[in-house]
């Protein structure tokens, strides 16, 4: 189970300390960097989620699959049903990246997402992620659902937690929302 707010990371500069929540999803890097960074949240008692798309030098294969799980992260995140299945596959957690750019798009996801019994995904942008939400549960009502991108307040944030399991944010003054 997710916490309502993940720490989406761009690059390693911040500290485990500076992050109020329990999981971080880790979204650039590179094969030179990311273990000392995955240890360095692990370390903290941090769960970490990489997105394996984004790592420079990582192939989104078995063998990086393979290599994330030996640093001890809990899941990959990708766009890529291959590297989803992977992943299951090698006994990591996933997320499947959705982007909700329009209606055919989302009809499309949603088709995908059934017929391949995804159990979690995370809907960009954020702001799209309660109407889809809304359609995908009524077809798949024990899914995980993430949003992220362009939340930015947190109106936003609340609005967005009656339909989500969680929201994953860059934004460091939403990382101690609270309901």
């Amino acid at each position: 189970m997710l916490e309502k707010i993940i720490a989406a990371l761009w690059g390693s500069s911040s500290s485990p300390e500076e992050i109020p929540v329990d999981i971080v999803f880790l979204l650039s890097g590179n094969i030179l960097d990311i273990g000392n960074t995955v240890n360095k949240f692990i370390s903290a008692g941090k769960k970490v989620y990489v997105d394996i798309d984004f790592i420079g030098g990582l192939s989104p294969d078995h063998y990086g699959i393979n290599y994330l799980k030996s640093l001890g992260v809990t899941g990959v995140i990708t766009a890529k049903m291959h590297t989803y299945r992977l992943a299951h596959e090698t006994g990591i957690s996933a997320i499947l990246r959705f982007f909700a750019l329009d209606s055919r798009a989302v009809e499309k996801g949603i088709e995908q997402i059934i017929r391949n019994k995804i159990k979690a995904v995370e809907i960009l942008p954020g702001i799209a992620a309660c109407k889809v939400a809304k359609k995908l549960r009524s077809i798949a009502s024990n899914i995980t659902i993430v949003a992220a991108g362009l939340v930015d307040n947190e109106d936003e944030v609340k609005k967005l937690l009656e339909c989500v399991d969680a929201i994953s944010t860059s934004k460091k003054e939403l990382w101690n929302y609270r309901r």
